[in-house]
C-alpha cells in the first residue's frame, strides 16, 4: 500500500505497475485493463479512508465496496483518489453522498487509518495481500504479496514446526 506518494506517476512508474499487473494476471487469472487514470498520484490513503467510512456506516466489512473500487481502478482506469469517484461508488452501496464526503474529512478517522498503516508496517507488511500469524496474542507476517493455498499451507507448516522445536 502506497500512502506517501504526492507526485503524479510517470511513464516509468506506469510501466512498472503494468509489469506487476501482468505477473498477477498470469499467476491468478485476474483481469486488468492495463490503463491508468490521467494525472494519477498513486496513493492509497483516501481510498482506504473511504473503505473505513463505508465499514463504519454499516458495521460490517465492506467487501462489495472494496471490490467496486478495485474494479474502477484496475479495469476502468478511474481515479480512486478522487473523492467524487469514491462517493459515486459509496452511493451505489447505500451511502448518502454529502455525509460520505464529510466523513472522508473526519480527523479522527484519518488518524485511525494512519495508525492502522503504522501498525501494519510494524508487522513487516509492504505488499497486498498480507497474511498475519498470531501466537499468544503476538502477530507477525506470514506472507506478504500473493500466495496461493499450497504456499500458505507450506508456510503454516513451517511455522508450526519451528514452534514445536522452540
Amino acid at each position: 500500500i502506497n500512502t506517501h506518494a504526492s507526485q503524479f506517476i510517470g511513464d516509468y512508474g506506469a510501466r512498472h505497475l503494468f509489469r506487476i499487473w501482468h505477473e498477477v494476471a498470469a499467476t491468478t487469472g485476474q483481469s486488468f485493463g492495463f490503463r491508468l487514470p490521467e494525472r494519477l498520484v498513486y496513493n492509497s490513503r483516501l481510498s482506504c479512508v473511504a473503505v473505513h467510512v463505508v465499514r463504519r456506516k454499516f458495521g460490517t466489512p465492506p467487501f462489495g465496496y472494496l471490490h467496486r473500487l478495485q474494479q474502477a481502478f484496475f479495469m476502468e482506469a478511474r481515479n480512486i483518489n478522487d473523492a467524487d469517484v469514491l462517493a459515486d461508488a459509496a452511493v451505489d452501496f447505500g451511502c448518502e453522498r454529502e455525509a460520505f464526503l464529510d466523513a472522508l474529512k473526519d480527523a479522527r478517522l484519518l488518524e485511525q487509518v494512519t495508525d492502522e498503516f503504522a501498525l501494519s508496517r510494524g508487522f513487516g507488511t509492504n505488499a497486498l495481500p498480507s497474511v498475519l500469524w498470531e501466537v499468544d496474542g503476538v502477530r507477525s507476517l506470514l506472507a506478504g504479496g500473493y500466495a496461493d493455498a499450497e504456499m500458505l499451507v507450506e508456510l503454516i507448516e513451517a511455522k508450526k514446526s519451528s514452534l514445536a522445536r522452540a
